[in-house]
């Protein structure tokens, strides 16, 4: 037989079920005033309660889960019609047995005798329906929400993990760059990269981390870029407010940084990047902006937006109606105005 939902997992429901069958024997009592009439009840009404009770919990722990909601609708309803048989059957035996004790108000009459206890087992068999069917729904929605919750906690995990190798990936082509040219820069940027992936591969599985983690991570790379760059390129990284107030999802940022140094920056002239991070009591404005290199062109759009597309989606799964993104490409510029509120 099927575990009935909430019935072994929460002892308290079958105290539940035994307080309300309790009350259901006893409070009739309080309304009868006569000795004879209370002996009758206890004996005809509390055998027929039984039956009710027996009919209730057949139909509740057995015939809704083993046929009803397998779909198994004709076994169910001759089920159901054999309970009500086996009731009638029991009630006219026990009438029978106990006309010599009990006193009844009409003469013995087989028909009524057997078909009495069908409208209380009506009874029996509606609550025991609404009630059983009502869990079944909503453990199908719990678990219809346990699913997605997994499900996009899978999917930030997933998207989270495209970001470490493809930042990781830019950083030793920037490192190699400098050791090629015997750079004396080399071992800074060595050290620089084992703080990016202490983070990275630390504090990263946290669900959130503090803001101010996420801006020295920011740096970090910032600086890292510079070693290779160019005098020519000016690079403007700002941060106002006070962001160890405010926790954040780790590398939500960092693609929209990346974007900028991918397809900002110019050998053939002067490239400007912008960076600008402001925080407010339960909210984060982050403002990148770089002018278009020629050599985005050359390159192609084919690879170039897949971090922007990742960290689209996880802003999409993580603040769906508490964020707004604005790009804006004129041709010549390309600006990210983020604002997400906590």
């Amino acid at each position: 037989m099927e575990e009935i939902p909430g019935l072994r997992s929460k002892p308290y429901t079958i105290w539940i079920h035994i307080l309300v069958w309790v009350a259901f024997l006893l409070v009739p009592l309080l309304f009868i005033e006569s000795a004879t009439g209370r002996e009758r009840f206890m004996i005809m009404g509390w055998f027929l309660q039984f039956l009710m009770a027996c009919y209730f919990y057949y139909n509740y722990l057995y015939l809704i889960p083993r046929f009803l909601l397998r779909k198994r609708i004709w076994e169910y309803f001759l089920m159901l019609m054999a309970g009500l048989l086996a009731i009638g059957a029991l009630n006219l035996i026990f009438i029978t047995s106990t006309s010599g004790v009990v006193e009844h108000h009409h003469p013995f009459n087989f028909w009524r005798t057997a078909l009495f206890p069908i409208y209380p087992a009506i009874m029996a068999f509606a609550l025991s329906s609404a009630l059983r069917i009502t869990i079944a729904w909503f453990n199908n929605e719990r678990q219809k929400k346990e699913m997605e919750a997994e499900k996009l906690s899978s999917e930030l995990a997933f998207l989270k993990s495209q970001v470490n190798p493809h930042f990781l990936f830019n950083i030793l082509n920037n490192i190699c760059s400098l050791a090629r040219k015997k750079s004396d820069e080399t071992e800074s940027a060595i050290i620089k990269l084992s703080q990016i992936m202490r983070y990275m591969l630390q504090d990263s599985k946290d669900e959130k981390v503090n803001l101010e983690k996420e801006v020295e991570y920011l740096q970090s790379y910032i600086e890292l870029q510079r070693l290779r760059l160019p005098e020519q390129v000016k690079i403007e990284f700002a941060v106002d407010g006070r962001p160890e107030l405010l926790s954040i999802e780790p590398l939500l940022l960092i693609p929209f940084v990346e974007n900028a140094f991918k397809h900002g920056v110019s050998y053939q002239g002067c490239s400007e990047i912008s960076i600008h991070l402001h925080t407010m009591e339960n909210s984060l404005s982050f403002n990148v902006r770089n002018n278009i290199a020629r050599h985005r062109d050359e390159a192609g759009e084919q690879g170039s937006g897949i971090g922007l597309k990742n960290v689209m989606r996880r802003l999409e799964l993580l603040y769906p109606d508490n964020h707004k993104l604005n790009i804006r490409d004129d041709g010549t510029h390309y600006e990210v105005d983020l604002n997400i509120k906590f």
